[in-house]
């Protein structure tokens, strides 16, 4: 049986994992400008879609951290739904934000 310091400090974890949930969504903008450097110091922006650069990518990347600590934390279902939740998120901010790189 927990005693109620264990339970304090469950409650804490998930607190802190929910706000780790919300800084990588509000982070977006730092996965749209990583994904920038990356696809086009490599040269492959000439054969993707600028969705898959500007929207896509940089959810995936800022989904990757809370997908690891939800697999960790919790079991593989409860995992699998917080991620798609957090993707889910991450990908609508990134279609909100994808026109402050468009410059042309």
């Amino acid at each position: 049986m927990r005693t109620s310091s264990e339970n304090s400090g469950s409650r804490l974890g998930d607190v802190a994992f929910g706000l780790l949930c919300v800084v990588a969504v509000a982070a977006i903008l730092l996965g749209q400008v990583v994904s920038l450097i990356a696809f086009d110091a490599t040269g492959v922006d000439r054969f993707v879609p600028g969705v898959v650069i500007y929207a896509v990518a940089p959810a995936a990347l800022m989904t990757a951290l809370p997908a690891t600590v939800a697999v960790r934390r919790y079991g593989r279902q409860r995992a699998a739904v917080i991620t798609a939740g957090v993707f889910t998120a991450a990908i609508t901010a990134s279609f909100l934000t994808r026109g402050f790189f468009l410059i042309g």
